[in-house]
């Protein structure tokens, strides 16, 4: 919700990165803040069941990225589908970028080869699917020297790579690879590691003050440096803050910050948080409709707009999404095989109207007999 929050504030004060609207909704353009806490808990949440296991994953490293597979690239090529076919009646693009850029984003190599973005929430996904088929060697490397060292070389092999982006061309390309987040993620295993050690007790005081001085630092830099500067500096700011972020995980995993647990906890925390992927992969198009179409007619001051996308894009928004995760998402929750294809209600009703069709009883019509012949 955080990101649907930046891009309406991009729908706003298209200025990005510089922060060109009022100043007290000036912390809605660092939405990638969020996309680092989604970092930090997808590796926090994966590693939960390896860890309890010696950290094995169960089934081996084919049956986890299936499953992966399964989970997530269904609802994101129906939301690709669905941006492109509206993207071709509103952005008026050629043909050839289109279908570049759905090629590219179908395969998830939107952040290795440039093309044209067919929905700018995307970019996050093919990091995402890419950090997949190394989390099974931060796993090996935990097994064989430790959860701690596994995440320093993590963090190593991540500056190193940093570091190289800085020579030029090609090592350039690195930077839109986003190397830090492989980094978040390993620290979100450790997040884990850290929640259920025995001695995560008389660490929580510690963690407690790593993770206050890390989003404070953030906060404080944001406000003397400016947007400008953040955003040039991503890299850095998203591993401080996505630190402080695994250490508050760490303490509620290991039964601290009850009151922070308890919002977390509650049933419409829950619920959004059932089909948040939905919202992220159509919330972008959703609102870009709502921006072309009801809104922008209208020709609003910037607060004006602000408020009308807020009280008439979130609602649609959530409404929308929810209907996006029931046809597209759901399933795939409940299977991750084939079967999530049998389940999913388009696939269902299709069945149904066939059943229906092939019980209908047939008409035989009565047998015509030529005149001649009867008399």
């Amino acid at each position: 919700m955080f990101v649907v929050l930046h891009h309406i504030w991009l729908g706003v004060w298209p200025a990005y990165p510089r922060n060109v609207g009022p100043w007290w909704v000036g912390w809605m353009l660092y939405g990638q803040l969020a996309v680092a806490v989604f970092i930090v808990v997808s590796g926090f949440s994966l590693a939960m069941g390896p860890l309890r296991r010696g950290g094995t994953l169960s089934g081996g490293t084919g049956r986890f990225l299936q499953r992966r597979a399964w989970r997530i690239l269904p609802p994101y090529w129906a939301a690709l589908i669905v941006s492109t076919v509206i993207a071709i009646f509103v952005a008026h693009l050629g043909l050839h970028t289109i279908a570049r850029g759905f090629a590219v984003h179908a395969l998830l190599l939107q952040d290795i080869t440039g093309s044209w973005a067919v929905n700018g929430a995307f970019w996050s996904i093919a990091i995402e699917w890419q950090i997949y088929f190394l989390f099974p060697l931060i796993l090996l490397l935990a097994r064989r020297r430790g959860i701690v060292w596994a995440v320093v070389c993590t963090v190593l092999v991540v500056l190193a790579a940093q570091a190289l982006s800085h020579l030029g061309s090609p090592f350039a390309k690195i930077h839109h690879l986003t190397p830090q987040f492989l980094a978040l993620f390993a620290i979100g295993i450790l997040a884990v590691d850290l929640g259920q050690a025995e001695i995560a007790p008389r660490m929580q005081r510690i963690l407690l003050v790593v993770a206050s001085a890390a989003i404070a630092t953030v906060v404080a830099l944001a406000l003397v440096k400016g947007s400008v500067w953040m955003v040039n500096q991503y890299f850095t700011i998203d591993l401080v803050f996505g630190c402080g972020v695994a250490c508050l995980m760490a303490v509620m995993y290991g039964g601290g910050l009850p009151r922070m647990r308890r919002p977390l906890t509650s049933r419409w925390a829950l619920r959004l948080g059932l089909f948040s992927y939905s919202i992220y992969l159509l919330h972008g198009t959703i609102l870009g409709l709502v921006e072309t179409d009801i809104v922008g007619p209208l020709h609003p001051a910037p607060l004006a707009r602000l408020a009308l996308l807020l009280v008439i894009g979130i609602p649609a928004i959530l409404v929308i999404c929810y209907g996006f995760h029931l046809l597209f998402e759901a399933p795939f929750l409940a299977h991750r095989d084939r079967e999530a294809l049998r389940a999913m209600p388009i696939t269902r009703a299709i069945s149904r109207v066939r059943s229906t069709l092939g019980r209908r009883p047939v008409r035989h019509t009565p047998e015509v007999v030529p005149q001649r012949e009867a008399a």
